[in-house]
């Protein structure tokens, strides 16, 4: 029995929809909304799927590193010149992406006139952070040269 071409139509249309169904609800998966006790007490890798709304929501710019802690707790790693945050693996549609490089937030200040403000955030693989951050990879790029907090 071979189909009609108003029903090959239909059944295109809904494979369509079935697939953009699938997708819309990988996308929604990957994304939570940022909470300061679960950033603060994360598991593996929950930071991640909080970060794209944490940086989103975020004006980080013009805050002091008090209310940057209030906001996002210790940090893994702390100057005077700034705080990283380990963000975890970043996700793809079907889970953690498998050769992506760890992410940090960097949350950087200036002390002009003892006002430890924010000048600057970002997000950042281990190869661009700053120079005198533990967290920078030294030498070649491998799994064993990236360090991270103990989790």
């Amino acid at each position: 029995m071979e189909l009609k071409a108003k029903d090959k139509i239909i059944v295109a249309i809904l494979v369509v929809l079935a697939v953009a169904v699938f997708v819309g609800g990988r996308i929604h998966d990957t994304r939570t909304s940022f909470e300061t006790e679960k950033w603060v007490n994360y598991e593996g890798n929950s930071r991640q799927l909080m970060l794209q709304d944490l940086v989103d929501r975020t004006r980080f710019v013009g805050m002091t590193r008090e209310e940057v802690k209030t906001d996002l707790g210790e940090a893994d790693e702390e100057t005077d010149a700034f705080l990283i945050y380990y963000a975890g693996i970043p996700q793809g549609l079907f889970g953690t992406k498998p050769d992506a490089d760890p992410e940090y937030l960097v949350i950087e200040f200036t002390d002009e006139e003892k006002k430890d403000l924010v000048t600057a955030s970002g997000v950042m693989t281990a190869d661009v952070l700053p120079k005198d951050s533990t967290f920078r990879i030294k030498g070649d790029a491998t799994d064993s040269t990236v360090l991270k907090p103990a989790e």
